[in-house]
């Protein structure tokens, strides 16, 4: 019985696929060529109504629709000034998936920025790019980030630190990773994921790991990731009016397809 409450939480804390799910689902791309509905892109549909079991790469595999796991494999696959915050296999695997399943002739991006000109970012494309005189359409799907969107009101400080905390949640989802960090089966991968978050970001969490304090050691993480979105935010947008803070929330996928 331990093993399978175990099992249930190490899928739910590799992946982080609870709360992710597709959201609103536009035409767009108007400087693409001819711009279509889901419904008559046979790329786009399927991309957002065919599941796939997806392996993790630590023992593990997630079910859930392409779409979804374009969503979780770009929060993974985040960087921050070039450097990615986390190491998985499963971006990779999501790519090789998607591309199996869309076929020839099919470009697919999938996008995290949470304002413009953010250090912190992700993109995933897939599939190779249109010729330049191909007939393009163009379908933009978008994705739940499983991110809150914060409030727009307050101050920078206030707008950063709500934005920072939130991607470090995602990553780190509090009660599932301190239970990661105190079983002995799970607590060295878990470790490693927190270090190398750490690195990237100009910190340390090793005693708060050492001690299983998963919201110690998120805390640490948010803070210092706090310094450099709101660096961010007051060389892009001077006042916090501006923000557009709606976008921590969401993924945006691009679906190309094209005619020889």
């Amino acid at each position: 019985m331990a093993r399978a409450v175990s099992t249930v939480l190490d899928v739910a804390l590799c992946l982080l696929l609870v709360g992710v799910a597709v959201g609103t689902l536009t035409s767009a791309i108007p400087s693409e060529g001819d711009t279509m509905t889901v419904d008559s892109d046979p790329a786009a549909h399927a991309i957002t109504t065919e599941t796939a079991a997806i392996p993790s790469g630590e023992g593990e595999t997630a079910h859930a629709t392409l779409a979804e796991h374009l969503a979780q494999a770009v929060v993974l696959n985040v960087r921050i000034d070039g450097e990615r915050l986390t190491e998985s296999p499963y971006p990779a695997s999501v790519r090789r998936t998607v591309e199996e399943r869309t076929g020839n002739r099919v470009h697919v991006t999938a996008r995290w920025e949470p304002y413009a000109d953010s250090s912190l970012e992700s993109e995933i494309e897939i599939g190779p790019a249109p010729p330049p005189t191909a007939d393009t359409a163009a379908t933009s799907v978008t994705v739940d980030s499983g991110m809150r969107s914060p409030t727009s009101t307050g101050s920078v400080e206030s707008v950063a630190a709500a934005i920072a905390a939130a991607y470090v949640e995602r990553l780190f989802p509090p009660e599932r990773t301190r239970l990661r960090l105190v079983d002995p089966r799970t607590a060295p991968v878990t470790k490693d994921r927190y270090h190398r978050t750490a690195r990237a970001v100009g910190t340390s969490v090793e005693w708060a790991t050492d001690e299983a304090s998963s919201s110690e050691a998120n805390e640490r993480l948010a803070t210092r990731l706090a310094y450099r979105v709101e660096a961010d935010l007051r060389a892009e947008y001077g006042t916090v009016g501006s923000v557009p803070v709606e976008r921590v929330g969401r993924v945006e996928i691009v679906v190309r397809r094209w005619e020889p």
